[in-house]
């Protein structure tokens, strides 16, 4: 288990299968509420113990990702303060990856991208030929979205990508057919290694 504090209201937490309790598939261990609750609970206690980070009388909001080498990364938002104590902690959103040629990723803006671009600079994660066939975003619809083609999954760093990504957008498809129409009807942003040209960009 791993704690990051990304922010003064933002927490990452690393936990592996292993880790959950009563050897639980993931599936079962958010399905049942009251395990999740409690688990989350003492989770949050030992993030506040080693890294400070506080929910005490703050309503949350946790979103979830199963990763492809088995592990999960967790998201914690810490919102409004409440009056009473925290409620609740399960996971508001589960999302899976799928075995496919692609992976899509949302930025609701072109800053966003950036961010996530300049994030992932601060933390080692450049040079990334090696992690993908082509790594390219389209614009559509007002939205930005990364198009990262032939995952090479013995890339080092390949965890610390999908961990890291998700704290700036979202995973959004997986099929073909959204590649398509993105060809199609999207504009084409940065073609080729669109994280590394961004990167080298960055002021």
């Amino acid at each position: 288990m791993k704690f990051q504090k990304l922010s003064e209201n933002k927490l990452k937490i690393i936990l592996s299968n292993d880790e959950l309790p009563n050897s639980k598939s993931f599936d079962d261990f958010v399905s049942d509420s009251s395990d999740a609750r409690h688990t989350f609970l003492d989770i949050l206690e030992k993030a506040y113990n080693e890294v400070g980070f506080n929910t005490r009388d703050y309503k949350i909001k946790i979103d979830a990702l199963a990763l492809k080498n088995g592990n999960f990364v967790f998201t914690v938002t810490r919102l409004v303060k409440m009056k009473n104590n925290l409620k609740s902690a399960k996971p508001k959103k589960i999302l899976k990856e799928y075995n496919s040629n692609y992976a899509i990723y949302k930025f609701e803006s072109f800053e966003d991208f950036c961010n996530f671009c300049e994030f992932a600079k601060k933390i080692n994660l450049y040079n990334l030929n090696n992690f993908a066939k082509k790594i390219e975003l389209y614009l559509y619809n007002n939205n930005y979205y990364l198009s990262i083609y032939k995952i090479n999954e013995q890339f080092n760093n390949i965890g610390k990508f999908y961990s890291s990504i998700t704290e700036f957008c979202k995973f959004y498809s997986s099929r073909d057919l959204f590649i398509s129409l993105l060809k199609e009807k999207g504009k084409m942003v940065i073609k080729h290694n669109a994280i590394e040209i961004c990167q080298n960009n960055l002021i």
